[in-house]
């Protein structure tokens, strides 16, 4: 797959703790732009590890805690932090102030099951089977890790 067309994307109307602004059906299959805005004293997801995708978060305001395998930084505004495939990572806003930042996941794909969980909790009425949540990460290789959350 190319790259065919060149894009813009207003991202100032996202509102969901991550929202994917472009992936791989935009961007030739190399890689997936996300945001997210995390409020105060809020996790992240659950300590993971991608099988197939590395990524990197950008912090455009608020300070993000993020863990990546046994590296801990406080990631201020301006901090761009590199979370390669492989390596245990989880992220949560430990401050009194809203977290926004830029997310890119490379190779695209991943944002394919964000839109299939996506799916799945929309038509429930009740909670969601955790069976099936860990089957769509089991299909999109991400898999939980042991460790503390972080709040």
């Amino acid at each position: 797959m190319t790259v065919v067309e060149p894009f813009s994307i207003d991202a100032s109307n996202q509102e969901a703790p991550w929202a994917v602004l472009a992936g791989g059906g935009r961007t030739g299959g190399l890689v997936t732009f996300g945001q997210t805005r995390l409020r105060p004293r809020s996790a992240g997801p659950p300590r993971h590890v991608h099988t197939y995708e590395d990524e990197a978060i950008f912090v455009f305001s608020g300070v993000l805690t993020v863990e990546v395998g046994d590296r801990r930084t406080e990631a201020g505004p301006h901090t761009l932090t590199w979370l390669p495939r492989e390596v245990p990572h989880v992220f949560a806003n430990l401050s009194d102030e809203e977290v926004w930042a830029v997310g890119v996941i490379a190779p695209a794909g991943l944002e394919e099951m964000f839109e299939a969980r996506d799916r799945y909790l929309a038509q429930l009425d009740g909670p969601p089977d955790m069976e099936v949540i860990r089957e769509l990460n089991r299909r999109y290789g991400v898999r939980p890790v042991e460790g503390p959350p972080l709040i």
